[in-house]
């Protein structure tokens, strides 16, 4: 059976003048979660005309991320350290990888 993959879209928007202490906490829970067994890619994104606004983009095995026990620890860790840096409640969207391909630059 192939292994299935998710993509996990996780949209944040900081208070105004917390944009870069916001960025500091994202950066240091990516190094944690990309040392998670199953875990492929993390990126974060940040808003070209917004500066409010960040997406956090993670690519995993879909079992491997369905079976994380540390998931809920590291976003509790995530919300108890930035809570404060959020303008309005993380909106997470989860999307199954239909298909990828690379592109020649």
């Amino acid at each position: 059976m192939k292994n299935l993959k998710v993509r996990i879209l996780t949209q944040l928007t900081a208070h105004p003048e917390r944009e870069q202490e916001l960025k500091n906490a994202l950066v240091q829970f990516m190094q944690e979660r990309c040392q998670q067994v199953g875990c492929h890619n993390c990126e974060l994104l940040h808003h070209l005309t917004n500066a409010a606004q960040f997406i956090l983009v993670e690519e995993w095995d879909a079992e491997a991320r369905i079976k994380s026990e540390l998931d809920s620890q590291l976003f509790a860790r995530l919300g108890e350290a930035a809570a404060e840096l959020f303008i309005e409640p993380l909106q997470i969207h989860w999307y199954d990888v239909i298909t990828s391909q690379s592109c020649a630059d």
